[in-house]
């Protein structure tokens, strides 16, 4: 979201073509199958999380997870 207005802010300053290039290409990232395929597989990671605890993720996932925090 950070990206999109940061994006938005600097599109409207570039001018009408660069804002409908830049929201051609993001409703081409959003209706893209590779970004449905990423969103799924991270749901079902988060379910897995949420439902088994850290475990799921393997050894030494809760020391990745505190890093990434």
């Amino acid at each position: 979201m950070i990206g999109f207005g940061l994006g938005y802010l600097f599109g409207t300053k570039a001018g009408a073509e660069a804002y409908e290039e830049m929201t051609g290409a993001l409703k081409t990232i959003v209706s893209s199958g590779e970004l449905k395929v990423l969103a799924g597989g991270a749901v079902s990671l988060l379910a897995d999380i949420l439902k088994n605890g850290t475990s799921s993720l393997g050894e030494g996932s809760q020391a990745k997870l505190r890093r990434i925090a």
